[in-house]
């Protein structure tokens, strides 16, 4: 039995199981630094695997590694994530404008039409199309230019995710370009926004940080924000820190802040428009 559609609250309980799971991957990648850190085994037997696939030669590797590793799968959950949101979000525009009337109940047989429909959409399009194309028909140029951020990151889930990282022609080719027409020196262009933290106007690259200040103790601390941007050219392979996990994952969550923003606005002209309330 699915209950009735709260609008909004059940839209803005979208957004916060975002941002939940997106601190969650955040988590998950910084947990790379500290396996990395973990002591070799040293030949000794592993009880909690009773069978294992090869023997222990990695083991020193996987360690080494654990960071870009964790970070890899951090990534790839977050880009996972916004696609749930959106889905989400999609599913509830759906129901509403399918009830005009307040107090007209679903039937079984619509809602899987709406499901199926959104289920098509969602395969067929990329999480940036069904954001700026059936999420939020009117966006503004703020929301479009955030989206750039998830259009350059979806590529780089993809080629971590079927790739492993190693850039080949699909990956900078530009939407509707054909592969014959990519040329050599074509780049996979990526930005995101990152914190940028500053003490007396240079940026800390290092932490724990300990400033000398102006020889009265004082220093001046400012946080910015700006665009980062990153580019790999065919063949080369993806490296992605903990620290980018971070910045992806906050710019993941102000673009899910903005979409939900200009998702209820135009759903609340359209129920004003049919005088309709939020609960269908």
């Amino acid at each position: 039995m699915i209950r009735d559609l709260q609008y909004p609250d059940d839209a803005r309980k979208v957004l916060d199981a975002l941002i939940t799971g997106l601190e969650y991957d955040a988590a998950f990648a910084i947990l790379g630094n500290s396996l990395k850190t973990l002591a070799s085994p040293s030949g000794q037997p592993d009880f909690g695997t009773g069978i294992r696939f090869g023997g222990g030669k990695v083991d020193h590797t996987v360690r080494r590694e654990a960071p870009g590793l964790c970070s890899r799968f951090s990534l790839i959950s977050m880009v996972s994530r916004f696609e749930s949101f959106t889905e989400s979000l999609l599913l509830q525009r759906r129901v509403l404008e399918e009830l005009k009337t307040e107090g007209v109940k679903m039937s079984g047989k619509k809602m899987w039409e709406i499901l199926r429909s959104v289920q098509r959409d969602i395969r067929r399009l990329s999480p940036s199309q069904v954001t700026l194309q059936l999420l939020v028909e009117n966006p503004s140029g703020e929301l479009s230019a955030r989206v750039d951020w998830l259009v350059g990151i979806n590529r780089v889930r993809n080629c971590l995710a079927h790739r492993l990282g190693i850039v080949q022609m699909e990956d900078v080719r530009k939407p509707g370009q054909s592969l014959e027409n990519v040329q050599a020196n074509d780049r996979l262009r990526v930005k995101w926004l990152r914190i940028k933290p500053l003490v007396d106007g240079q940026e800390i690259k290092s932490f724990p940080y300990q400033g000398k200040g102006d020889g009265k103790g004082e220093m001046k601390v400012e946080v910015k924000f700006e665009e980062y941007e990153r580019e790999w050219k065919i063949g080369d392979i993806i490296h992605i820190t903990p620290e980018d996990c971070q910045s992806i994952a906050m710019s993941l969550s102000l673009l899910g802040t903005q979409v939900l923003t200009e998702f209820e606005n135009e759903m609340n002209s359209f129920l004003q428009k049919h005088n309709t309330t939020g609960t269908v």
